[in-house]
């Protein structure tokens, strides 16, 4: 591993995206719909989440409230 963080980052973010696409490959084109629809499943998981992670993330750090 290279000792250049961007550097390492990138790599971190191919193989992400590497892993994704295998995974659209395997699953998703063997049901279009059933991935979609849990993708989506997934994603309004991740969004309801996001007001609580923030709430918490002020409650860790207050002095950053405005």
């Amino acid at each position: 591993m290279n000792n250049d963080p961007y550097y390492n980052f990138c790599l971190e973010e191919i193989r992400f995206y590497t892993e994704k696409i295998s995974e659209i490959i395997k699953e998703g084109l063997k049901d279009p719909k059933k991935y979609y629809e849990e993708s989506k499943s997934e994603w309004k998981k991740i969004y309801q989440m996001i007001p609580v992670m923030y709430m918490m993330n002020q409650m860790e750090h207050p002095e950053s409230h405005t």
